[in-house]
């Protein structure tokens, strides 16, 4: 085809993808076929396309419920990163706790269990080989924390796989943001904000461990 010299040809604009965050294997939105046709999930799918589920964080301080007045913590976080990174950031946070921990475990929408004080390495290095399970089984609550009647400092990670934070040093929780280059973002939300649909690790991945001998092992081991 000819064209006068005069002529401009365009060049197509670049497609610009809003920023999403890397979920685990086991754990996605519905599709539309899989909910109901004029149903609030399908509703609330429908807004999700457009969510604010992305890398960082949202800070919070102590606030003035009752429930919390006695409890020795200075602030709360909850924090999006990708799931390929949250076992590092899990490690990164863990700084911030004293030498000896508490294990938090449960079966999802179950009451959590607490473990016996032990030793923060000893325990790092027995869930360090439970990586996988801890990132990705979506069937299983997981977290550490520490309480005295002065401190109060909790990891927590739920089913759906992002941080909830307890804290005392909100300074050095920011410097640990940092070094994962995790920003405060407003409006930042996540992905139990939305229908979703958990599967079981063990379709994925043969070699990991059932979410139901997963809790067996974490009784077993530290209670």
């Amino acid at each position: 085809m000819d064209f006068s010299r005069n002529e401009i040809i365009a060049e197509p604009l670049p497609v610009i993808m809003k920023p999403t965050l890397e979920l685990p294997i086991t754990l996605r939105p519905p599709e539309m076929e899989e909910v109901p046709m004029n149903s609030s999930v399908k509703e609330r799918l429908e807004l999700r396309k457009t969510a604010k589920i992305v890398e960082g964080f949202k800070i919070l301080p102590k606030d003035n419920n009752p429930e919390h007045e006695e409890l020795a913590f200075n602030f709360y976080a909850e924090i999006n990163i990708n799931n390929s990174r949250l076992w590092n950031l899990i490690l990164e946070l863990t700084n911030q706790l004293p030498d000896e921990i508490s294990l938090i475990f449960n079966h999802s929408d179950c009451e959590p269990e607490y473990g016996k004080y032990s030793d923060k390495n000893q325990t790092l290095e027995f869930l360090a080989k439970y990586e996988t399970e801890i990132i990705s089984d979506t069937f299983i609550d997981i977290g550490m924390i520490f309480h005295s009647d002065s401190e109060l400092i909790e990891i927590f990670v739920p089913e759906s796989k992002y941080i909830k934070f307890w804290g005392i040093d909100q300074q050095s929780f920011l410097e640990s943001m940092n070094k994962f280059d995790l920003k405060e973002i407003e409006g930042i939300e996540f992905v139990d904000e939305y229908p979703k649909v958990r599967e079981p690790l063990r379709l994925f991945n043969e070699n990991t461990t059932d979410s139901n001998e997963m809790i067996e092992l974490l009784r077993t081991s530290f209670k």
